[in-house]
């Protein structure tokens, strides 16, 4: 504005120059909105401005001086001004221009007063096209340094985001892990046993054959009877031995496949039998269907089980009836495994928190309070979920998995069956 009110001065009219001194004393009026804070108002009045500079050169020089150019140059300028959160000011701001702009070409905006000489309205139209092409270029710069803060913000978020992930995973593969050893812990005593005795079977067993050794009375009879029992004692270790060696190595991470339910349960029974059996505890398994398979990560399931069989085992060791026992109900598409307990329930002013991490009702040092909510995530996990059945008497978690289909006879094995026996 200060650059062109001489040049107005001189070849425009003088109400032109009045005009140019409004459009400074607006511009000022934007920087002090501005810097007070009132930023939309700033940027109204910025577009305001514009249209006042177009205008006043559609009315005082008329078309020839390239007014047209400056108003399709201040259509672009509301999407560099405003963002989408500031619809309304935007519309209005590009309404207003294109209401100009039509008022322009259709020659509403005639001129006013005398006209300036050709070179004249030349030197206005060079003017005007150089400015548009200026607010073009400003426009197409602003928005594309905003898209580019919108990607690299976008880029952290997302960065953040996966980092974020990876440190829950992480997490929760070390509270699982955690859950484990704790589980382990609880169970050392008893699997300890659980291993002392078919290893002090296997000792007697030894020294039996050395003594039938030495005296010459060995018989073929008694000699198979003891190495059947040493066979028995040594496959009772292994399968312990297996099941802690599974139950520890599997990882959150590693693929859901159809598994058979039945060794599961019979792990999860391996690890804490002894256990209940030392503290008169029955723990009784219903029988499973043959064949049963669940889409799962066999371990997982096992860990699973001990929690609730933990659970149930803590809930009944004071009582008078002390019983825990494993149900298996299969429907199609699912299966619902259920431990139940002859324990006294589950008050019902707790019940929506013992699913929660790190909640325990258990004495301190005989609990960690992430068995149940771990157990949780890990159903969730499977595509299941694990819930306290609260109108069960007694006490029932239900664990809900997918069921995996059945295996299909080989074809070889279908032509067997239909052969005729003779």
């Amino acid at each position: 504005m200060a650059a062109t009110a001489p040049f107005d001065a001189v070849v425009a009219h003088p109400w032109m120059v009045g005009v140019d001194v409004l459009s400074m004393l607006l511009f000022v009026g934007v920087i002090v909105a501005n810097r007070r804070g009132r930023v939309t108002t700033s940027r109204s009045m910025l577009v305001a401005a514009g249209i006042v500079l177009a205008s006043t050169n559609a009315i005082g020089l008329g078309r020839e001086s390239g007014a047209d150019l400056l108003f399709v140059g201040l259509l672009a300028v509301p999407f560099a001004l405003f963002d989408l959160s500031e619809r309304e000011p935007m519309i209005a701001s590009v309404l207003l221009t294109l209401l100009a702009l039509g008022a322009c070409t259709f020659g509403l905006l005639s001129p006013f007063g005398r006209l300036a000489s050709p070179a004249a309205l030349r030197v206005y139209e060079g003017y005007s096209l150089v400015l548009a092409v200026v607010i073009i270029l400003f426009t197409l710069v602003e928005i594309s340094r905003e898209n580019l803060r919108v990607e690299r913000a976008l880029r952290l978020d997302i960065q953040a985001r996966e980092r974020a992930e990876r440190e829950l995973a992480e997490s929760r593969q070390a509270a699982i892990n955690a859950a484990k050893m704790a589980a382990l812990g609880e169970m050392s005593a008893s699997v300890a046993h659980e291993v002392n005795n078919p290893l002090s079977a296997i000792l007697l067993r030894s020294q039996r054959l050395d003594q039938l050794a030495r005296a010459g009375t060995m018989d073929a009879a008694a000699v198979l009877k003891t190495a059947r029992e040493i066979d028995r004692a040594v496959e009772r270790i292994r399968r312990i031995v297996d099941a802690l060696r599974a139950f520890a190595r599997q990882r959150d991470d590693d693929p859901l496949r159809p598994e058979l339910l039945a060794p599961l349960v019979e792990d999860a029974v391996e690890l804490c039998e002894q256990r209940f059996r030392l503290r008169g505890v029955a723990l009784k398994i219903d029988p499973i269907p043959e064949g049963l398979k669940v889409q799962c990560r066999g371990t997982q399931v096992t860990q699973m089980l001990l929690n609730l069989l933990s659970n149930g085992y803590d809930a009944v060791e004071n009582e008078a009836d002390r019983w825990v026992r494993i149900t298996v109900d299969a429907e199609d598409g699912v299966v619902h495994i259920a431990v139940l307990d002859s324990g006294p329930g589950v008050p019902s002013e707790i019940a929506d928190r013992i699913m929660e991490p790190f909640y325990t009702t258990k004495e301190i040092g005989r609990g960690t309070g992430l068995g149940l909510s771990l157990s949780e995530g890990i159903a969730v996990a499977h595509g299941g979920h694990l819930e306290l059945d609260r109108d069960a008497r007694p006490t029932r978690f239900v664990l809900t998995l997918r069921r995996a289909a059945p295996d299909r006879p080989r074809a070889d094995d279908t032509v067997a069956a239909e052969q005729p026996h003779g």
